[in-house]
């Protein structure tokens, strides 16, 4: 299945974490964009979502980009103001053409809160 250029209509971040310890020893995630990809953005229907969460969760949209090797669940996408966690990614029919990921949109806390992996985003970031 060929991937359509005019469908990739939204331009992303695709961010990674680092995560260090303060000095009493808290977990801290800092996240930097790593690339910036262009994607198409679907909101799962009601049954769409009741499918993808008996495999991940609670999963709000699926984002297809071109394929990339470097793309893991434990990474984000930042999309303008909006964050999403990554749950699941497919290598659309194994032919290295496309990545197709289930995600879960998230409310960033503030540079305060540092345990969770949706804590503050890098200002590295951008859309």
């Amino acid at each position: 299945m060929r991937l359509n250029a005019g469908e990739l209509r939204n331009k992303v971040s695709l961010q990674d974490y680092d995560e260090t310890r303060s000095a009493s020893g808290h977990p801290t995630r800092t996240y930097a964009t790593y690339a910036s990809v262009w994607a198409k953005f679907r909101t799962l229907s009601g049954m769409e979502r009741m499918a993808a969460q008996q495999v991940s969760g609670v999963i709000t949209h699926e984002v297809t980009i071109r394929y990339r090797s470097d793309v893991h669940v434990d990474h984000r996408i930042l999309w303008g103001t909006r964050y999403f966690d990554i749950k699941d990614v497919r290598n659309v029919d194994e032919q290295d053409e496309q990545i197709r990921m289930l995600v879960t949109e998230i409310e960033v806390a503030g540079p305060s809160s540092s345990s969770s992996p949706s804590a503050s985003p890098s200002s590295s970031a951008s859309a």
